[in-house]
């Protein structure tokens, strides 16, 4: 059972809120309509302590309310992606490679612009045979997207148990090792995650020495994330950013 926390906030509010999300509230994913935000939580107590803190009404989420996924229509993605909801049977675009839409409370359906500038970027840079860390794997779309480009091997990683069964839902098959976060483990680490735990885990990720693909985050906190980045590639989209950097400053 999930929990839902709805606000009554302006939207930019939210989305400073959602790019900068608290620690100590896991969340499972985020629906947007024309109403603004709802946050989703695996647990009541958790959806209740944000709400002690932030307000709101934290309510059980009802299967019903997941008939939005059935309104969801394919997404054509940069130059090499068809995203299509799994019920769907259109016929995939010629040239293009199909990933499904899974519809859930955890991150990473496809539909929002932090996943779809990371595909955008994954598709430039990702190279046939590469090894890709997914870290914070949500519906495992990028690992998905990865594999569909050619990589060699993907590892993927989430704490949420609901992410986990999720992804593997997503792929057909998984390569992990206890060896995953020793450095030269990868030659490529995504990471689609909110800002809050991105500042915790960017020296972790810098320590495997790969070039970085990140997002979750806004524009304006892109010199934050940066600072000790060396920035090669980035898109925009509605506020949010995606970068593809390296390790290491500038000069």
């Amino acid at each position: 059972m999930s929990y839902s926390v709805r606000l009554q906030r302006k939207a930019a509010e939210w989305e400073e809120l959602l790019a900068d999300w608290p620690g100590e509230y896991p969340m499972q994913g985020v629906w947007e309509d024309e109403e603004g935000y709802q946050v989703f939580f695996a647990s009541a107590a958790t959806a209740e302590r944000f709400v002690a803190v932030h307000g709101g009404v934290a309510a059980p989420v009802a299967e019903a309310a997941h008939s939005w996924w059935e309104d969801w229509e394919p997404l054509l993605v940069g130059e090499r992606f068809f995203l299509c909801p799994p019920w769907r049977d259109d016929p995939t675009p010629e040239g293009r490679l199909r990933l499904k839409m899974i519809g859930a409370s955890v991150f990473g359906g496809g539909e929002h612009q932090t996943t779809q500038l990371c595909l955008e970027l994954l598709e430039q840079v990702l190279r046939p045979g590469q090894r890709v860390l997914d870290v914070g794997t949500g519906t495992g779309i990028l690992s998905a997207a990865a594999r569909a480009l050619g990589a060699g091997s993907v590892w993927a990683c989430d704490v949420e148990p609901a992410a986990v069964g999720l992804a593997r839902e997503h792929a057909a098959s998984w390569q992990g090792s206890a060896d995953a976060a020793r450095a030269g483990c990868a030659d490529l680490v995504v990471c689609n995650i909110h800002l809050a735990v991105m500042r915790e885990i960017l020296p972790e990720l810098e320590r495997l020495g790969a070039p970085l693909l990140l997002s979750g985050f806004l524009v304006e906190q892109i010199p934050e994330l940066t600072a000790r980045l060396r920035v090669r590639a980035q898109r925009v989209r509605d506020g949010w950013c995606a970068v593809w950097a390296a390790a290491g400053p500038e000069g």
